[in-house]
């Protein structure tokens, strides 16, 4: 007796746990979709703040992980989240009917109504009336041009219709309206935003880090294990203009890796000219905290630069 009462309690509160998990992916599938659903809240699972939040949370790996403020606006809240490599990882541990839920499908189209046997009987006869109704018009008109043609003043002869007078239509003439020239908004869709320039750094400014800057496009990253040996590769794309923090390393094939160091992608290093049309700035920092950069140049990826480099004079 005390062993059912505890398997119908086990039983009980796995079906209770399985309600719980069908109704959070329930609750995730209604979102909009750009929105990523595993991006989440410190103290809510499946809420979320348009814009950057130090409560948001990714919940891909099931414990939450806090995000940076550009991973939540370039990546979590953007449609292209689903090349996200959290996202890609966080989808092979769903559960199947979980990962279902989330794929918010379209109701189905309604299949069009069957014909209607009354109606087509109906059309065909209300056809065969105005045939005959033609044929009879066809007759008369015949018999009526023959008379026509066949009298010699003594027979019977139609009557002429003398025309009257019809009063010519009244057009009224509205003001003509200029078009009044505006704005032409292009399509938010067919055009990419580019970031805004900084300024320069200038003499006394301080070095702070090097950061990657990519564009809407496809990208090559690299993992390197302990010895500097690329472990593994990553194909992914963006967007729209995003920037990430790296570190520069030499990998055990001479080659210089630009390591990211935050966001997404934290770990996965850039190369010159393998993963693609990729930059590279350096970012200062004046006394007033006011932030600059400037780029390097493409000969400059190749090499390890120094460790805090000082403002072009």
């Amino acid at each position: 007796m005390f062993g059912r009462r505890k398997r119908e309690e086990a039983a009980a509160a796995e079906a209770a746990r399985e309600a719980e998990r069908r109704a959070l992916f329930a609750k995730l599938a209604q979102r909009p979709e750009h929105i990523c659903p595993f991006l989440g809240l410190a103290d809510d699972r499946t809420g979320y703040v348009d814009g950057v939040s130090d409560e948001h949370r990714c919940f891909a790996f099931g414990d939450p992980a806090p995000l940076s403020a550009e991973q939540q606006t370039r990546v979590c809240q953007e449609r292209g989240y689903g090349n996200c490599p959290r996202y890609l990882r966080g989808v092979l541990v769903i559960p199947t009917e979980e990962l279902e839920a989330l794929r918010r499908p379209h109701a189905p189209i309604p299949p069009p109504p069957p014909p209607n046997p009354e109606a087509a009987q109906n059309r065909r006869r209300r056809g065969g009336v105005l045939a005959l109704l033609l044929g009879l018009l066809v007759l008369v008109g015949g018999g009526a041009a023959f008379m026509l043609l066949n009298d010699d003043g003594d027979g019977v002869s139609l009557p002429t219709a003398s025309p009257s007078p019809t009063p010519a239509p009244t057009v009224s003439v509205a003001p003509s309206v200029e078009p009044t020239a505006g704005p032409t908004t292009e399509p938010t869709s067919s055009a990419q935003p580019t970031p805004t320039p900084e300024p320069t750094p200038e003499a006394g400014d301080t070095f702070a880090f090097y950061e990657v800057s990519v564009g809407p496009n496809e990208y090559t990253l690299y993992n390197l294990d302990a010895d500097g040996v690329v472990s593994d590769s990553l194909v992914t794309s963006f967007s729209a203009f995003s920037f990430a923090q790296v570190e520069p390393t030499e990998g055990s094939d001479g080659d210089v890796h630009w390591v990211t160091v935050d966001g997404a992608l934290a770990g996965w290093s850039y190369t010159y000219p393998d993963s693609g049309d990729f930059r590279i700035r350096a970012v200062f920092l004046s006394s007033s905290g006011e932030r600059r950069s400037a780029y390097l140049e493409e000969q400059e990826l190749t090499v390890v630069p120094e460790a805090t480099p000082a403002p072009a004079p």
